[in-house]
């Protein structure tokens, strides 16, 4: 992380997904799910959507119906695809693979989604297909249907993450690490046992080592840890006010 003029902070592409991962996975969204959902915040956030700024809501939003299936009609290059209810972002990676299958077939396609939630979340179609060499169109009614129409890559559009792996995404000091701290509940609780598991050895209540062996800068591993109260949390403290 880099901080700038003014309250805001420039993250990274790998902080921006470790944090929307470990979000995902507060909320209980399996680890198949998280991947795809997990770019779709992360483009949200770089092109100026709801981004980290409604993260959390989202997050909550994208709970409802999101173990149904998608149903498909219409012809091989026009397609609709009713969404029954779901989020932008849990349809977008479905879209891109449409997408890009008629474009590989036919040259040409386009899906019109319907009963969708946040359709203007829809155009993180547009980064999602660019790793297939291909770019997407969007119009969003408002009645809340989105048409996605595959085109060929803009020379002139940077690719998106390219752009946030080298510029990174400006956000607010204060909600970013809001955001930080709150994924920090998907991690084990800091308790003894984790304490005597940490690392390539386990640290026996005795203070001896398991699995120390082979390993003799292991046996200087400071044993204060099972007695201290907070191990990580100054530290954190420290990373915030410095940010």
């Amino acid at each position: 992380m880099t901080a700038v003029n003014g309250p805001d902070c420039i993250v990274s592409l790998r902080e921006a997904r470790i944090v929307i991962d470990r979000l995902l996975q507060w909320k209980g969204f399996p680890a198949g799910r998280r991947p795809a959902l997990t770019d779709a915040g992360l483009y949200s956030a770089s092109l100026g959507l709801s981004g980290f700024e409604r993260l959390l809501d989202s997050i909550d939003v994208l709970k409802f119906g999101i173990e149904r299936h998608s149903t498909i009609s219409g012809d091989e290059t026009d397609l609709c695809l009713d969404a029954h209810g779901k989020h932008a972002w849990a349809v977008a990676e479905e879209v891109s693979d449409l997408l890009t299958e008629m474009d590989r077939r036919h040259g040409k396609g386009c899906v019109k989604v319907v009963n969708l939630v946040a359709a203007e979340e829809l155009a993180v179609v547009g980064p999602v297909i660019q790793k297939y060499d291909l770019d997407a169109h969007m119009e969003i009614s408002q009645s809340g249907t989105a048409v996605a129409c595959v085109v060929e890559p803009n020379v002139l559009r940077e690719n998106e993450l390219l752009r946030i792996c080298h510029h990174g995404i400006p956000t607010d000091h204060e909600l970013w690490f809001e955001l930080f701290h709150a994924s920090n509940a998907a991690q084990a609780p800091d308790t003894k046992l984790s304490r005597l598991h940490t690392g390539p050895v386990i640290l026996a209540e005795d203070g001896t080592l398991v699995g120390a062996e082979n390993g003799e800068e292991d046996q200087d591993m400071d044993t204060s840890l099972l007695t201290e109260e907070f191990i990580v949390e100054p530290v954190m403290k420290k990373g915030k006010d410095e940010c």
